[in-house]
C-alpha cells in the first residue's frame, strides 16, 4: 500500500503562533467548555492556537467544538475519520500544527492547563522535549504499579532516564515533532519516540489528579500495549535472547570439553549427571538462540509490511479550514499515489 500525509493548512508561516496547543478529543464533550475557559486565561497574553483532534467520538464533542470555533479564532477542529486512538490522534495534531512549540495534554482535565506556563517556561530555557513527572497520583495501587514497571522497562529500552513515561502534559519543540511523521510504528508510542528524538530532554512536576471516570486502558490493554512496545520500538529482546543461547550454547561446550578432558587423563570418574546437564545446556542454548534469531527475523519483516493508514483527516473546522475536498491519510508522511 502507498502512503500519504496530512496536508497542512495553507497559511503564511509568519502568521504561525509561538504555541500549538494539541489535544486528543474522545467522549470529552462534558469538560470541553471549562477546558478551552481555562486554557484562555492561562494563555491569554501568548500566541497559540489550539488544535483539538476530534478522534471518531461518539458524543457531541465535534459539533460543540465546531460551534465554538466560530468564536474563537484561534481553535482549529481536525476531524478524523474514526477513532484512530490517542497516539494517532497526536500525530495528525503534529502534522497541522504552526507553532514552534507544541503544548500536550488530554481532554478530561486530568492535568491543569495551569499548569502549562512550567513547561513553556522550560522550553523558553532550552529543553526541546519538557516531559510532565506526577509527583503525586491519585491513581490505584495496581495501576500505579503498573506504570512503575513500564517507566523501568521503558527507560531500559530508549536509554533516556524518565520517572513518569505515562504523563500525558508535555512541551514538544517543533525540530521534535516535525521529525516523527517518518518512524513509522514507532509512533504508537509517542513519548518514547519524542525523547529518542530529543537531544535536550528535561523534566516538570506536576501534581497527579483523580481521573473523572475509567479509564480506556483495561489491564489487558496496558499488557497488549506493553508487548506491542517491545516489539515495534526496539530489537533488543531478541538480541538478548541471541545472547543468551550463544552463552548457553557456549558454556555447553566449554563444560563438556573439560568433562571429557578430565575423563581421558583419568582425573574425574564416569558421572552421568554431569553429562546429562551438558547436553541439556548445550540443547537448550540452541533452542534459545534460535529463538532469539527467528524473533529478529519476524522483527525486521514487520518493520517493512507497515502500510495501514495511521490516521485519516476527514475535515478541518475553524477559521483555519483546510480546502481539501478528499479526505487526507498517513502513514510515513510520503503520499500516496493512486491506487
Amino acid at each position: 500500500m502507498s502512503e500519504s500525509k496530512a496536508v497542512p493548512s495553507k497559511l503564511d508561516p509568519a502568521d504561525a503562533p509561538e504555541f500549538s496547543v494539541v489535544i486528543p478529543i474522545y467522549r470529552n464533550a462534558a469538560s470541553l467548555i471549562e477546558l478551552l475557559d481555562r486554557l484562555d486565561l492561562v494563555l491569554a497574553d501568548e500566541s497559540r492556537e489550539y488544535v483539538f483532534v476530534v478522534d471518531g467520538s461518539p458524543d457531541d464533542s465535534l459539533e460543540l467544538l465546531k460551534a465554538e470555533s466560530k468564536r474563537r479564532p484561534h481553535l482549529r477542529v481536525i476531524e478524523l475519520s474514526r477513532n484512530f486512538g490517542q497516539h494517532a490522534a497526536l500525530c495528525a495534531g503534529f502534522e497541522l500544527a504552526r507553532g514552534r512549540c507544541a503544548l500536550v495534554l488530554d481532554g478530561d482535565l486530568q492535568q491543569r492547563p495551569e499548569d502549562l506556563p512550567k513547561f513553556m517556561a522550560a522550553w523558553r530555557e532550552g529543553a526541546d522535549f519538557v516531559s510532565g513527572w506526577r509527583s503525586a497520583r491519585a491513581d490505584s495501587i495496581w495501576r500505579r504499579f503498573a506504570s512503575r514497571c513500564f517507566n523501568g522497562l521503558v527507560c531500559r529500552m530508549t536509554g533516556v532516564r524518565l520517572h513518569d513515561w505515562g504523563c500525558p502534559l508535555a512541551a514538544i519543540d517543533r525540530s521534535v515533532f516535525q521529525r516523527i511523521a517518518p518512524s513509522g510504528e514507532q509512533r504508537r508510542f509517542l513519548k518514547p519516540l519524542v525523547a529518542k528524538l530529543s537531544t535536550k530532554p528535561t523534566e516538570v512536576q506536576v501534581e497527579g489528579y483523580a481521573r473523572d471516570g475509567a479509564s480506556s486502558y483495561s489491564p489487558l490493554a496496558l499488557v497488549g500495549l506493553t508487548l506491542d512496545f517491545v516489539v515495534s520500538f526496539s530489537n533488543r529482546p531478541f538480541l538478548k535472547l541471541i545472547g543468551i543461547g550463544a552463552a548457553g550454547f557456549s558454556a555447553g561446550l566449554l563444560i563438556g570439553t573439560l568433562y571429557v578432558l578430565l575423563r581421558i587423563v583419568g582425573l574425574l570418574p564416569e558421572e552421568p549427571r554431569i553429562l546429562a546437564a551438558v547436553v541439556l545446556l548445550v540443547l537448550l542454548g540452541v533452542q534459545v538462540l534460535i529463538l532469539g534469531a527467528l524473533g529478529e527475523f519476524t522483527h525486521r519483516i514487520y518493520r517493512l509490511v507497515q502500510g495501514a493508514p495511521f490516521f485519516q483527516v476527514a475535515a478541518e473546522h475553524g477559521s483555519l479550514e483546510s480546502d481539501a475536498a478528499e479526505p487526507l491519510s498517513a502513514t510515513r508522511g510520503e503520499p500516496r499515489s493512486p491506487s
